[in-house]
Parts: C-alpha cells; structure tokens; sequence
C-alpha cells in the first residue's frame, strides 16, 4: 500500500485502524521518551543514585528506586510491544501520581506538569487498551473484543 495514501485514509477517517494508530503512536512515543529519560538512566546509574532516591511512601530508597525502575523501564518496554497494556499502565500511573504530587507537590506547576503529562497519557491508555497494533490484540483479541451496540431514541 502506498504510504501516503495510507497516510492520507488514517487522518481523515476515524475508522478502528486509524484509532488504534493513534494509540499505537501514543504507546510508542510515551514509552521511548520514559525509558530514554527516566527508566534507562536510573537502571545503569542503580548503584550511584540508590542512597539518595527519594522515599516518599517510606518502603527504603533502593526499593522506592527499584519500584520506579520496574514501572519506568520495564512497564515501558511492555507497552512498547503492546503486551499486557492495561496492566503495564498500573504501576506507571502510581509512580506518575507520587510524582506529581507527592514528589512535586506543593510547588509551581511547571515542574509537576511532566509527570502529570505523561499520567494523563498512561490513564488514556488504561482506558483505550493497545489497540490493533499491540500483541494484546494478536494474542487475546478475538477474546477481548465487545460487541456494542447502540439504542436510538
């Protein structure tokens, strides 16, 4: 199929495909930019920042630092494949709202406003699954389909 044309069908039609690229663009992009950021940099750098990670749910740093890495590199890379989505967005959204909140909390927006982007992105994908271009739709698709239907009045 020629690219553009391809191109051309998905933004101007809101068909399931089109969505679900949208969704697939989402997932990529939320993913790539945490673990190159966030998750990548606290996972080789484990040793050095583990003592002064910040602990704001009092489990101990180097946990507090292992729960991130989990949910920043690992979740990332499981929603990149589009591999159990929904329940990869979890631990993200947890980690989001702690740092929104409790790690920026009570200071100017500008710097809550990062994590807060990036848990509006995660809830949207808890809602909105992989979508047709993830392995949740290749492995459990035919499973996790649901008819709808929809009643005039």
């Amino acid at each position: 199929m020629n690219p553009l044309l391809f191109i051309k069908k998905i933004a101007l039609t809101t068909s399931d495909k089109s969505v679900s690229f949208g969704l697939f663009i989402l997932r990529i992009g939320v993913s790539f930019s945490m673990i190159y950021l966030h998750g990548y940099p606290r996972l080789i750098n484990f040793s050095e920042i583990s003592s002064e990670f910040a602990d704001p749910l009092n489990l101990g740093t180097a946990t507090s630092l292992g729960l991130v890495i989990f949910a920043e590199f690992f979740c990332s890379l499981f929603l990149i494949i589009g591999l159990f989505t929904r329940w990869s967005c979890i631990p993200l959204i947890i980690t989001m709202i702690v740092a929104t909140w409790i790690i920026n909390g009570g200071k100017v927006f500008i710097f809550q406003e990062k994590s807060f982007v990036y848990l509006i992105c995660y809830i949207s994908l808890l809602i909105s699954g992989g979508g047709y271009f993830s392995l949740d739709f290749k492995l459990f698709g035919r499973k996790m389909k649901i008819k709808t239907t929809t009643n005039t009045v």
